[in-house]
């Protein structure tokens, strides 16, 4: 058992890799671009889901990524946003954790630059100091008034000061009263009438052309309409450019691939471009491995699979164009609604259905669904990533990405063999249903190795106590699809029928 779970050991820690790999690369994105708090937000959760820096880390299966040296980076975001504690910090977790002190060393001179230099201790100024006693009979002149703290007009030329006769107590003067002085007799003043005020005109009435108004109205409307209609995002002039396909932002970012939204030259249309990291490009067998993917892409025609539209390569950056679907992915909405209404998980599971059988009859299994390959628009439901989709009589491929599934709907068989058939793709449909009945899928663990062992030796939850009124024929079909022998699991026309009847009794 020991032996077995090392073997799969470098497979189970490339799972979690795709996601800090990811955070890395939009963080570089981010960075050339000069988008310090996106750079800055992506570099902190690569951070956090690996902290310790190194010239080498495992990315995905056997490939490896140099120079992984995150706080530099962070410190280097905190200079240009201006933080300068923040960046003084990175610098020094950098430092701690041997990152190396070239590129640390130019950023620790900037910043002793940006920051504010320290006022140079002066001696006290004669005139801020207590007045020293004066000897006897010397006369002593008052201080000179201190800066007044905002500019006010030059004072007069000072005046030669004349000693003054000491008073030991200061006395006010005292105002003596008197009585008011004699008033003349009020002469009467002339009595005049009040100015007769002006007649104010009503304001001009004026008559509003209501007919041209009109016609202004209509032709401003019609115009913002066809303006609004027309207008689409201009990419941008650094956006890179594959073939005759211009990127236009970065949709996602998977263990393999960068998905860009992007239009050919002429066609409005967006596509969705597939185009392979740069630490695969001097990997043959990956290589193959993606060019296999269009290959086998462009043999899938069913409205429930995303089709693969183009393929090309600009220097040595192998790319895909997919047809692009707006919609939202099963597992975010999992997240918001769960469980769901047992018509949709009888619908869902359907059109899924539909579209494993329509690859599973071209000799293609997908060998990753999972919730976030599936996408609704509206209530169709498209399949994506057939990115580690096998010919099931393939011999080309060796074992280095024998495990490329997501263990929490991976088939006990892909732990232990190379090439599988449609029945792995039919154990993830089961989980799937379970998780979209009961809202939770029916193995968890704190690690990939408790999940994978519990997908091995542990049978199924019974989903009908999770979910009271969940249709007989829908929990059988649920137990049969999870079993742990894989040829005792349903076919493609057995899950459709059952499955159907569901939908359309």
């Amino acid at each position: 058992m020991a032996l077995r779970l090392l073997l799969l050991l470098p497979a189970l820690v490339a799972q979690n890799q795709p996601t800090f790999y990811a955070a890395w690369e939009d963080g570089r994105d981010a960075e050339r671009h000069g988008h310090w708090a996106a750079a800055l937000a992506a570099y902190q959760r690569a951070v956090a889901l690996r902290p310790t820096p190194a010239a080498r880390v495992i990315i995905y299966g056997n490939n490896l990524l140099e120079g992984y040296y995150p706080y530099t980076r962070l410190a280097r975001c905190n200079l240009e946003l201006g933080r300068l504690d923040a960046a003084a910090s990175a610098l020094a977790q950098a430092e701690r954790e041997g990152e190396p002190t070239g590129e640390g060393h130019a950023l620790a001179q900037r910043l002793a630059a940006l920051r504010p230099k320290e006022a140079p201790a002066r001696d006290a100024h004669p005139r801020d100091a207590a007045p020293a006693a004066a000897p006897a009979g010397a006369v002593q002149t008052a201080p000179p008034p201190a800066a007044p703290p905002h500019p006010v007009p030059s004072p007069a030329p000072a005046q030669a000061l004349t000693p003054a006769p000491v008073q030991t107590e200061p006395r006010l003067p005292v105002r003596q009263a008197s009585a008011p002085p004699p008033s003349r007799a009020a002469e009467p003043a002339p009595v005049l009438p009040p100015p007769a005020a002006a007649p104010v005109p009503p304001p001009p009435v004026r008559q509003v052309p209501w007919g041209l108004l009109g016609l202004a109205a209509a032709a401003a409307a019609v115009g913002g309409a066809y303006l609004l209609g027309r207008r689409r995002p201009r990419p941008a002039a650094d956006a890179p450019v594959f073939g005759p396909y211009r990127t236009e932002r970065l949709l996602g970012r998977g263990g393999f691939a960068s998905t860009y939204l992007a239009r050919r030259d002429g066609d409005p249309s967006p596509v969705a471009l597939k185009v392979l990291h740069p630490f695969r490009q001097d990997d043959p067998e990956f290589q193959a491995r993606f060019r296999q993917e269009a290959r086998l892409g462009a043999l899938l025609d069913h409205p429930n699979i995303v089709r693969i539209l183009d393929q090309g390569q600009a220097e040595d950056a192998p790319w895909l164009a997919m047809e692009y679907v707006e919609g939202r992915r099963l597992d975010a909405i999992l997240r918001e609604t769960s469980p769901l209404p047992l018509a949709r998980v009888a619908d869902i599971g359907l059109q899924v259905a539909e579209a494993m059988a329509s690859a599973h009859a071209r000799g293609i299994v997908h060998r990753d669904l999972k919730p976030a390959n599936i996408m609704l628009v509206g209530t169709r439901v498209k399949v994506m990533d057939f990115g580690i989709a096998r010919v099931v009589d393939a011999e080309t491929l060796t074992t280095t990405y024998a495990f490329l599934g997501t263990p929490l709907y991976a088939a006990p068989e892909l732990q232990t063999l190379t090439q599988v058939g449609p029945s792995a793709d039919a154990y993830a449909l089961g989980i799937i249903l379970f998780e979209m009945l009961t809202g939770r899928p029916p193995f968890q663990g704190d690690t990939p190795f408790e999940i994978l062992d519990q997908h091995r030796r542990t049978e199924l939850p019974d989903p009908a106590p999770l979910r009271p009124g969940a249709p007989g024929p829908l929990v059988g079909l649920i137990r049969s699809l999870a079993g742990k022998d894989p040829g005792l699991r349903p076919d493609d026309a057995r899950i459709l029928a059952v499955l159907g009847a569901l939908v359309r009794p």
